[in-house]
């Protein structure tokens, strides 16, 4: 009589099923917990940015001007000569390979987009990320603090900005936003 040493075909079909199904069940929860993560170091980095700036605006009155060349420049002042943070934290929903934004706000490490107001020694700044959708959903902020003094005053009714909640899904629409006088 001849021992078995294998598995048959449906032996191992059994088990490709099993591990289908636990990874179909396990791969969704997994990456949800990863955007929530995202959304959380999001939040956290802009506090820390948020506090740098305060801390640069007591010393000097004014936040750091962010129409500056070259655009990498703009956190600069909150590393360098004083250290108001160590380094700017990278904003994990930012698309470095999204032409506009990299060209015409995002500091070249894939930073946090940031404007001030007015142009000459600011007193308000604004700060965005593009969140889970990785998708700019308002206007874009270089029409926000720094190019529209309108919409900065809040006189222009013709804007939309999509601010991210989570309670319409993790990963929908609507950028996540950080504003010095708490105002959208």
């Amino acid at each position: 009589m001849k021992s078995r040493n294998g598995f048959t075909l449906i032996e191992l079909l059994i088990v490709v099923a099993i591990i289908s199904i636990l990874s179909a069940i396990a791969v969704p929860n997994f990456l949800e917990a990863q955007v929530r993560s995202k959304i959380s170091r999001t939040r956290a980095d802009m506090r820390t940015i948020a506090l740098a700036l305060e801390s640069y605006h007591v010393d000097n009155n004014h936040y750091p001007e962010t129409f500056v060349q070259p655009r990498w420049a703009r956190f600069v002042l909150l590393t360098t000569p004083i250290s108001y943070i160590t380094s700017i934290p990278k904003d994990p929903f930012n698309m470095v390979n999204d032409e506009e934004n990299f060209i015409e706000w995002s500091p070249r490490h894939g930073g946090y987009k940031m404007a001030s107001m007015p142009l000459e020694s600011p007193s308000r700044w604004a700060m965005s990320s593009n969140g889970p959708d990785l998708d700019e959903d308002s206007v874009p902020i270089k029409t926000y603090p720094g190019f529209s003094w309108e919409l900065f005053t809040g006189q222009n009714p013709d804007y939309d900005y999509m601010v991210y909640d989570a309670t319409n899904g993790t990963i929908s629409s609507g950028d996540i936003w950080r504003v010095s006088d708490g105002q959208l």
